[in-house]
């Protein structure tokens, strides 16, 4: 019974802190790929379709949450437009694109199976809560919902994706982290390669 309640902890810990950890994880593959010398692709050249791609992602990724941002009102009511209405986990599927945007462009398949490691151990066991949550405060809403939007990838586009977006919202929700962490990041890449 000891052992379930300290894997209890440390799982709670885990969800609970998945953002700083993500953070630190992805910082950590950065630095390391700096020590190793992995040359990352040029950010300025546009002809890579590496940096492409990866800049697509990055900006759809931020993209995504920050429309998600401007709209969820955590704990007030069912997020269920403009980006709600393609999947129930914008925010998280913007993040994956951004850290598969960022692995593009530095090139290492290593820190492809790290993000897919963290989604898996981190943010899956999260969604889960998160539903798990949803689904009793919404109750009739949620089921629903649920019918006609993915847990992640769209099972089809809505043409109707207006939402009321608020900048206040966006601001409250501390989006312009994500933002400022993916312009950094690029300098950081565009310097060392």
């Amino acid at each position: 019974m000891e052992t379930q309640s300290i894997f209890h902890r440390i799982h709670n810990y885990l969800l609970r802190n998945r953002v700083s950890l993500s953070f630190i994880i992805f910082t950590f593959l950065l630095v390391k790929n700096i020590i190793e010398r992995t040359r990352p692709h040029d950010i300025s050249n546009f002809r890579d379709i590496w940096v492409v791609i990866g800049l697509l992602l990055i900006v759809t990724g931020n993209g995504l949450r920050s429309w998600a941002a401007g709209v969820i009102n955590k704990g007030e009511s069912l997020a269920n437009t403009g980006p709600y209405c393609l999947t129930r986990h914008p925010l998280y599927v913007g993040s994956f694109l951004l850290a598969i945007g960022f692995c593009t462009i530095i090139g290492d398949q290593v820190n492809i199976w790290a993000v897919l490691g963290v989604a898996l151990i981190l943010y899956f066991p999260t969604i889960q809560k998160e539903e798990s949550y949803l689904s009793g405060r919404f109750k009739e809403e949620w089921i629903e919902y649920i019918k006609h939007t993915a847990i992640l990838f769209p099972k089809r586009i809505s043409l109707d994706l207006r939402s009321n977006w608020s900048l206040g919202q966006w601001l409250h929700n501390k989006e312009y982290n994500a933002f400022i962490s993916s312009v950094i990041a690029l300098v950081i890449l565009w310097l060392v390669g």
